[in-house]
């Protein structure tokens, strides 16, 4: 190649770098403001606390009341006590902690950037797939793959989110029954739902990778298929490492759709393979 190529390319490659740097500033300021909201969805909806029942508003009233009276009297040993029932009592009911000051700007611009970084990713694709084209490597319509990319990413989103909350109170009852007092940190809460959330939303992506592959001839249809009781054990151990738990209700809430997305992914690459086309 020429130095005029060489000069080309890299005038393009700056171009791009450019827009995609633009593209990621402008997705983290726009999405800054909306991060408070984000993180009280997260609160409000995954965050475990017990629902308050008539009974249940009437007796740690009298708990309460209770206590303040044994409080008047009380010496300093015992009014230790009656503090711990009473930090014991009202703390399921409570939200999360802050552990220091700087904790909810930290967190809210970690989601603006993750954020960001997510609203570039189909602008790279779309690069990527631009070069792989110009070079005879990529032969088939991108739109098709993100489109359905963008679907099953929402529908692992939303898969995630209610198995999650059953997860998440699955943890908390755990932590109540041993008798201690659950506090948990707000960024590490919001951090450790939003991470599994996308976890179920990037799993869900298996069909769609394994069309990608067999319809532009990288991997052989046949091969996917002989390989599909390793891939079973394969979905149990990411299942395994992944959840937060090690019971295999949880386990095998992901291993068994990331199973059947591996089915629907075999059945589309059978269809859409080159040599059945």
């Amino acid at each position: 190649m020429e130095a005029k190529d060489w000069a080309r390319i890299l005038v393009e490659i700056r171009k791009s770098l450019i827009k995609i740097f633009t593209i990621l500033v402008i997705s983290i300021i726009v999405s800054f403001p909306f991060t408070a909201s984000i993180i009280q969805f997260v609160i409000d909806e995954l965050y475990p606390r017990p629902l308050l029942s008539t009974e249940e508003i009437q007796r740690i009233s009298e708990e309460l009341q209770k206590s303040a009276d044994n409080l008047k009297n009380a010496s300093a040993t015992d009014a230790l006590q009656e503090l711990r029932k009473i930090s014991k009592l009202i703390s399921p009911y409570a939200g999360p902690v802050v552990l220091t000051p700087l904790e909810v700007l930290v967190l809210s611009i970690k989601i603006s950037i993750a954020i960001g970084i997510a609203s570039v990713i189909p602008y790279i694709i779309f690069l990527a797939s631009r070069a792989l084209k110009s070079r005879g490597l990529f032969k088939t319509s991108t739109i098709y793959y993100v489109i359905s990319s963008l679907i099953l990413f929402f529908v692992g989103v939303i898969y995630g989110f209610f198995i999650l909350k059953i997860i998440i109170q699955f943890l908390h009852n755990i932590t109540v029954s041993q008798g201690v007092i659950p506090l948990y940190s707000l960024a590490e809460f919001v951090n450790f739902a939003l991470f599994m959330i996308f976890i179920f939303g990037f799993f869900f992506q298996i069909p769609v990778v394994m069309v990608f592959l067999t319809r532009n001839r990288i991997v052989q249809y046949e091969t996917i298929k002989y390989y599909r009781r390793h891939c079973y054990v394969l979905f149990f151990v990411i299942s395994a490492i992944v959840t937060p738990t090690v019971d295999v209700f949880t386990q095998t809430m992901l291993a068994i759709p990331m199973i059947l997305l591996f089915e629907f992914g075999l059945l589309f690459s059978k269809i859409f393979s080159p040599a059945q086309s």
